[in-house]
């Protein structure tokens, strides 16, 4: 796949993931480091995106709840708050938000559990979108 089809989908996708009250998805973890590199967000958008998320096989749910799942499991809240936003927008419910991140108790434990929760709910009412 060349250079151009790779940036292509990658931006197709941040669009479609995008929270079309704010900023492009991928900027809220990455916009004040892109002037660090110019190629910063050509590795975001061409490789993460237009590789990765482009990929078939799983729905954009599954991918999401598969990376928030990830995300919490290390620790990484900048990169959860993300893909929290990326999975409201695309139609996940904040319930099933929930439940994953509840799911890893046994795997990663209270901390992680309890600061991922957090992050979604922050997002949550940020959104201003109830839990049911």
């Amino acid at each position: 796949m060349d250079k151009k089809t790779r940036y292509q989908k990658g931006t197709e996708l941040i669009d479609k993931y995008a929270d079309k009250s704010d900023k492009p998805a991928y900027s809220i973890t990455f916009e004040d480091l892109m002037d660090m590199d110019t190629d910063l967000e050509k590795y975001i958008v061409e490789f993460a995106f237009g590789d990765i998320y482009s990929r078939t096989g799983l729905s954009d749910q599954q991918k999401t709840l598969t990376t928030i799942t990830t995300l919490v499991t290390q620790g990484l809240e900048p990169q959860l708050r993300l893909h929290v936003n990326i999975a409201i927008t695309i139609g996940i419910t904040p319930r099933e938000v929930i439940d994953t991140i509840i799911h890893l108790l046994p795997y990663v434990g209270f901390p992680r559990v309890l600061n991922g929760l957090k992050v979604a709910k922050e997002i949550f009412q940020a959104r201003d979108v109830a839990i049911k």
